[in-house]
């Protein structure tokens, strides 16, 4: 089996013999193929580094940091980290740079970023629908440093689970047996049977809320951005990695099961990319008649409060005071 680099672009997953001769105009099909989904991928990989660096700059500097804006931060982070490592494979299969240590990297943090953007969607979902069940214990007794705290737990897994599965299975040419099998077991327990169960309970109730309006002090456009990314992710994004765990799992050394690996690929990009367009859009909401900037739509998302006006919030606030005096 070919590692993961050699099969992001169409053109390698068209094997031929050494004794046919392609025609000409098979050779010319194959590299218009090839070079149309290169520029198409750095196209999409562009904006999207663009879109995320500027989101991580307005994050770090012109928002007030919240539990929120942190889980979001780290995920813009992850993103650029796919984006940017996808776009040299890209430029590297461009200009034909053999450079195997480069290649590695790139794909090591690729794995290693979408990784780590799958576990902290979990983990803002997670702690999105706390707050919506035990309102009082999130706005009173929630740990001060909780998000900071679960980012960083979140990127040492992505570490442990990127790093075994580069050692044992992508990065070799013929991935190490039963090894890699096991650690696919160990990968496929986490995402399928903990991280998406929980991502997508989580948004289940957040949905409830939001349609069912059942506390109407509480931001809805922010459960609407997890929402919307969410889906965004097990559409765009969960795709390449059911089919790293069949193909790598399986053993398979059949060109047919890879040949959709590059497409898949670019879906994970268009879903990196697209993120902060969905923050923006979200955050213009019912503004039509007023033009926001770019700013001010992120701030109307990340800062937005809730309404002051209830019973029910003032006998929060008084309970958050006798807990916290």
């Amino acid at each position: 089996m070919e590692p993961l680099a050699t099969t992001l672009c169409p053109q390698e997953c068209t094997q031929t013999t050494r004794n046919e001769t392609p025609n000409e105009t098979t050779w010319s099909s194959e590299h218009v193929t090839k070079y149309t989904y290169i520029s198409i991928s750095l196209v999409i990989c562009s904006l999207g580094l663009v879109g995320n660096g500027l989101l991580i700059w307005f994050l770090i500097f012109c928002i007030k940091r919240k539990p929120f804006t942190i889980y979001i931060l780290h995920l813009a982070f992850a993103d650029f980290m796919v984006l940017l490592c996808s776009s040299i494979i890209q430029l590297v299969n461009t200009f034909h740079i053999y450079d195997s240590t480069l290649v590695s990297y790139a794909v090591l943090f690729m794995i290693f970023g979408y990784n780590t953007g799958l576990h902290l969607l979990t983990a803002i979902s997670v702690e999105r629908c706390l707050s919506v069940l035990y309102p009082i214990w999130y706005h009173c007794r929630r740990p001060k440093h909780q998000s900071t705290v679960a980012c960083t737990l979140l990127w040492a897994l992505s570490v442990l689970v990127s790093g075994l599965e580069n050692f044992f299975c992508i990065l070799e040419v013929k991935p190490q047996f039963p090894e890699c099998r096991y650690v696919y077991i160990f990968s496929c327990t986490l995402t399928f049977l903990v991280f998406v169960p929980l991502m997508v309970f989580s948004n289940l109730i957040l949905f409830i809320q939001v349609c069912c309006n059942l506390k109407p002090r509480q931001p809805a456009k922010l459960y609407v951005i997890i929402m919307a990314t969410v889906i965004l992710f097990l559409v765009f994004a969960m795709p390449m990695k059911v089919l790293l765990i069949i193909g790598y799992y399986s053993n398979s050394t059949d060109a047919s099961v890879w040949k959709s690996l590059p497409y898949l690929n670019m879906l994970s990009t268009i879903n990196c990319s697209i993120n902060p367009i969905v923050y923006f859009v979200v955050g213009s909401l019912r503004r039509k008649r007023s033009r926001k900037s770019l700013k001010e739509a992120l701030q109307k998302v990340f800062e937005e409060k809730p309404v002051v006006a209830s019973r029910e919030n003032e006998a929060e606030t008084h309970c958050c005071k006798l807990i916290n005096p």
